[in-house]
């Protein structure tokens, strides 16, 4: 595959004022590495803070890297976020007319492709209005419709299909499947794993300013969601591994002193019997109550034979250090889970 974006070692820092004399830097991004190839739909994940709106607003031509280096392979890449970049004293119309040109669009090919953007993006009069006028979602939806109603090489997309009801949701996932099924490139954040795991061919994980991991939805997402369910401002996960052929959900996971307390389901993707679960540390091993009827597992994987019965509770690790969860299968003793932590 032929690369569109090339991304090295690149780092975006602000500075955050602290008071009337004092400022700091903030580390958006730290050290970002990886390609985007032609033709891809690449999903970037994260939680609140990651920094990956910062890293959509790099690849648009917005903001520039302090350090590292973007090296494009196309001339055209269009943003489409919630807040798009509108003249807000522009009307709709007007701002379309805009948009298309910045992409490198002819005044009179963006103009022909007008009735369509309004109709599409379903504002009525409104598109006739100033952008000022508009609610957040207004404007999502009129971002959303250039972006559908032009070709640009690279489309971003940022938490866009979210937006407006439930009608227009289906209507944009609709167009976006239609992109993603065309040649044009496009990146995605969303914090809805069944949208990213859907579009997606590969994932960028972004952890605090840095790529965490890179792979496909069911590489990337088992051990995301572990790393959520876990890390909170006091405890970081350093170590973490997870058996690829089982499916491991973690249920009201609370920390209190220096444990996690929690239930799980334990699944075997090869249709083994699991019969217990143990917690095991350097100090404690401890054996789960279980399994239990998990009705609602059983609809969400009826493929698996055990997932009726796949609950275990009252499961506690450490808050700090080596843990390891293991699990009888057809009555052997098999590691189904390692993670450590560190309090920071």
């Amino acid at each position: 595959m032929n690369k569109i974006v090339e991304l090295k070692n690149v780092g975006v820092s602000y500075n955050e004022r602290k008071s009337l004399f004092k400022s700091t830097k903030y580390h958006a991004l730290k050290d970002i590495t990886f390609d985007i190839f032609k033709g891809e739909t690449l999903g970037i994940i994260g939680r609140n803070g990651a920094g990956k709106s910062t890293l959509l607003r790099l690849l648009a031509g917005i903001i520039e890297p302090d350090k590292g280096v973007v090296k494009y392979h196309t001339n055209s890449v269009s943003l489409m976020a919630l807040q798009a970049g509108f003249d807000s004293n522009l009307s709709g119309r007007q701002n379309a007319v805009i948009s298309g040109m910045l992409l490198g669009y002819r005044k009179s090919d963006v103009v022909s492709q007008l009735e369509d953007i309004k109709n599409f993006s379903e504002l009525g009069e409104f598109f006739e209005k100033p952008i000022k006028t508009y609610s957040s979602g207004m404007k999502a939806k009129l971002g959303f419709s250039i972006a559908m109603f032009t070709s640009p090489d690279i489309l971003l997309i940022d938490e866009v299909l979210g937006v407006g009801d439930v009608r227009f949701r289906q209507k944009a996932e609709m167009a976006i499947a239609e992109k993603v099924a065309s040649d044009i490139t496009v990146v995605i954040v969303s914090h809805s794993e069944h949208q990213v795991s859907s579009l997606a061919e590969r994932i960028v994980w972004i952890e605090n300013g840095v790529v965490r991991k890179v792979g496909t939805a069911k590489e990337v997402y088992p051990e995301f969601n572990l790393n959520v369910v876990f890390s909170s401002n006091n405890d970081k996960i350093t170590k973490l591994w997870k058996k690829e052929d089982c499916i491991l959900i973690f249920e009201k996971v609370r920390r209190a002193e220096e444990h996690f307390y929690f239930n799980c389901v334990v699944i075997d993707k090869n249709n083994k019997k699991i019969t217990k679960v143990l917690c095991e540390n350097e100090f404690e091993k401890i054996e789960l109550p279980g399994p239990t009827d998990s009705p609602a597992f059983h609809k969400k994987f009826p493929e698996h034979k055990y997932s009726h019965k796949s609950r275990f509770h009252d499961g506690q690790i450490k808050c700090k250090g080596m843990n390891e969860l293991f699990a009888i299968i057809d009555g052997e003793k098999v590691k189904v889970l390692e993670i450590e932590f560190k309090q920071n």
